[in-house]
């Protein structure tokens, strides 16, 4: 027993050097070709120094890390009990008795921790600081329109300023405008806003442009009025408003505390448009998803995400047991180099059918809980099935 638990601590030990070591030289790659690529693509539009694109790098970094780390472990587990094999240590730890189940359990662990640190601390993390770099970028590439956004946010602007944000929510079918609002059955608004609030709730300093087909037809628009509002909030079928304003030509300005206006937008326009399911870290996810189904949204692409994150230990738990195994059969069998193929090989396969599925969620053609599930899941017993068989017969 005491001998068993030396032999995890030093497997342990040498897994997480290992693991280290990989990811240190995979983000490290990354980040020069992400520091070129910066100084290439908005060095190309503005004048930036390469502390600037390091820093702009560094912003990424997490998400960077988030995507290589089942990648750093499978080649860690790799390089460990390939290692390990390569000084008949594996064969020295079968022959005082303990079993693969025994002298694997460390990495099982490692890789456990690892996931759950990923989806916890990681996904956040990145999250947020990929909202900084976007940020940033747009700040270097166009400079006054990030100024004209800093300025609209700091204070209350005119009616007159630069919006932010613009939407076409296309004809309406006839009978559904109400003359009140749109003022023509085929009406088509334009709108406006200044910023989106929260997580697509809502707009705020909206406004809305409408027309109606002129004497050639649809292609010929005529403007009959307009609406503004402090807030706007996208419902099923109609757009909820708050503080209004409408004015029409050779009118006098209407002011009403709310009016519903109708539309042919879907009521997750916004938040499909504005919050990408990237933009939501792990912890805020489960809410916003009963928001969405409670205000009638399409929530799978949220779904997707959420499902992915909690099944991202048992993707670092079948990456680290397909690069354990191959190399266990090292001390018997031979073949350093076909079996390290292999095992990267398989590795490569897993994260490419992981995004196959998760393609084929996206496309409605599998549900977001299997598409998550379903590949580390397989991954995992088949490896498993592997090593049983190996040991046991």
């Amino acid at each position: 027993m005491v001998i068993a638990g030396r032999i995890q601590r030093y497997i342990f030990r040498e897994c997480l050097m290992s693991l280290l070591l990989t990811l240190v030289v995979i983000v490290m790659a990354i980040v020069l070709v992400d520091v070129v690529e910066q100084m290439r693509t908005i060095g190309s539009r503005t004048q930036i120094t390469i502390a600037t694109a390091f820093q702009l790098t560094l912003m990424k970094t997490p998400g960077l890390i988030l995507e290589t780390l089942p990648f750093a472990m499978l080649i860690g587990s790799i390089m460990t009990f390939s290692q390990l094999s390569r000084r008949s240590e594996i064969p020295a730890i079968r022959a005082s008795g303990v079993s693969a189940w025994r002298f694997l359990g460390p990495v099982m662990v490692l890789s456990l921790v690892v996931g759950a640190l990923m989806v916890t601390i990681l996904d956040p993390l990145a999250t947020r600081l990929n909202a900084s770099f976007e940020a940033e970028r747009e700040r270097l590439i166009n400079p006054r329109a990030a100024a004209a956004a800093a300025a609209a946010a700091e204070a209350a602007a005119t009616a007159t300023s630069t919006a932010s944000i613009w939407l076409s929510q296309g004809d309406l079918e006839a009978g559904a405008a109400d003359s009140a609002s749109s003022g023509s059955r085929d009406a088509q608004a334009i709108i406006s806003a200044r910023r989106v609030v929260g997580r697509a709730e809502a707009l705020e300093d909206v406004t809305f442009y409408y027309f109606r087909p002129g004497a050639k037809g649809r292609e010929d628009r005529e403007f009959t009025h307009r609406i503004d509002a402090k807030r706007a909030e996208l419902k099923s079928g109609f757009w909820q408003l708050q503080d209004v304003v409408e004015n029409r030509i050779g009118g006098i300005p209407d002011r009403r505390e709310t009016l519903a206006l109708p539309t042919n937008l879907r009521n997750d326009t916004l938040m499909s448009r504005f919050a990408s399911a990237k933009t939501i870290p792990f912890w805020d996810l489960p809410g916003f998803i009963r928001d969405g189904r409670n205000a009638g949204m399409e929530v799978d692409a949220y779904l997707l995400k959420l499902h992915t994150l909690l099944a991202t230990p048992v993707f670092m738990l079948a990456m680290s047991l397909i690069g354990a195994v191959v190399c266990l059969r090292l001390a018997r069998s031979g073949g350093l180099s076909k079996l390290i193929g292999a095992g990267a090989l398989a590795g490569f396969v897993l994260f490419f059918v992981t995004r196959l599925a998760a393609g084929m969620s996206a496309s409605g053609a599998a549900p977001p809980e299997a598409a998550a599930w379903c590949p580390p899941l397989f991954a995992l017993f088949a490896v498993l099935t592997l090593l049983a068989h190996a040991e046991d017969g």
